[in-house]
This record gives C-alpha cells, sequence and structure tokens, in this order.
C-alpha cells in the first residue's frame, strides 16, 4: 500500500489481521499509508491477554482503551486504563499490559518522531505473525507464534524484553 495525496479508505477486508499472544491485533493503519509517520494497531482480548514487559527504541506507544480494562506498567509504575483513558509511553521506557477484565479492545498508535526512521510494529506484525483465519480471537488449537518466538524477533524491529509478562 502507498501513501495517496489525496487520502485513502482503507477498507476492513485490506486490512492485516494476526493471533497474537491470545488476542486479535489488526492493523488499522499501516505506516506506508502515512509517509511512515505512525501506525494504527486495534486489539482484542479476553481476560489475560497480555504481552512481556518491553522496550520500543524508535517508536513512541500511545494507548486508548475503547472498552475493558488494561493494568498497565510503565517504567515500573502500574496504572489502572479503564474504558476512554489514553497512556502514553515514550521510546525507550520499559512497558506491557494485560487486560483485567473479561474482555478489552483498545488501539496502540506508534510513531516515530525521527525523520530517519519508521514505525515498526506493522511491519513486525505483517511480515512475522501468521495472518489471523478470522476477526475472532484464536482458539486454543489455532494461537499463532509463541511469546519466546516473538521475544527473539523482536531485536529485528527495534523492540527489547525488559520482563515477562504481566498477570490479571
Amino acid at each position: 500500500m502507498m501513501y495517496d495525496e489525496k487520502g485513502r479508505l482503507i477498507p476492513e477486508s485490506e486490512q492485516t489481521a494476526v493471533w497474537l499472544l491470545g488476542g486479535l491485533a489488526q492493523i488499522r493503519v499501516p505506516g506506508a499509508a502515512t509517509r511512515n509517520s505512525f501506525t494504527v494497531v486495534q486489539h482484542t482480548g479476553n481476560r489475560g491477554y497480555t504481552t512481556p514487559v518491553h522496550v520500543h527504541d524508535f517508536e513512541d506507544e500511545i494507548f486508548v482503551v475503547l472498552d475493558g480494562t488494561l493494568r498497565m506498567v510503565c517504567d515500573g509504575e502500574e496504572q489502572i486504563a479503564e474504558a476512554g483513558s489514553t497512556m502514553i509511553v515514550p521510546r525507550t521506557i520499559p512497558h506491557g499490559f494485560v487486560t483485567t477484565s473479561p474482555n478489552a479492545r483498545f488501539l496502540t498508535i506508534h510513531s516515530t518522531p525521527q525523520p530517519d526512521r519508521r514505525p515498526q510494529f506493522d511491519l513486525f506484525l505483517d511480515a512475522e505473525i501468521p495472518h489471523a483465519k478470522a476477526l475472532t480471537l484464536p482458539t486454543e488449537d489455532v494461537g499463532g507464534p509463541d511469546l519466546d518466538h516473538i521475544i527473539a524477533l523482536g531485536s529485528q524491529y527495534g523492540y527489547g524484553y525488559a520482563g515477562p509478562p504481566l498477570t490479571p
């Protein structure tokens, strides 16, 4: 997908979706559509949907909670983010989340303030994580890559492991 000077509608049928660590991650706006200035990913997950604590070397990340509740850790401080909350995580700050409500839906916006960098999260999801077969949460028999595989891939995309996943 290339950037269009006139703007562009991106129908859901053209958006990439992956099953990520028990949740569904949909790339709503890829970096290529924004002159590589930002990416938007929508996450949907049940209680326990989490990532390891990690660091983005080049990307600032914003979480916008649409439904449900997340317990978030940012630079060692724990916060509860309910629907309507926004958490801003500057690059190089260790952070992670876990869904503590029965289910949650939230956006992550990844931006790169440095002109010679581009958001990597959409590239990571699209290239390294098998695409979801449906816009549903994965089942136990179809879960996607395991945590060790994701951690090993992180350095290729400017991400670093900083601690184990959070628990609800």
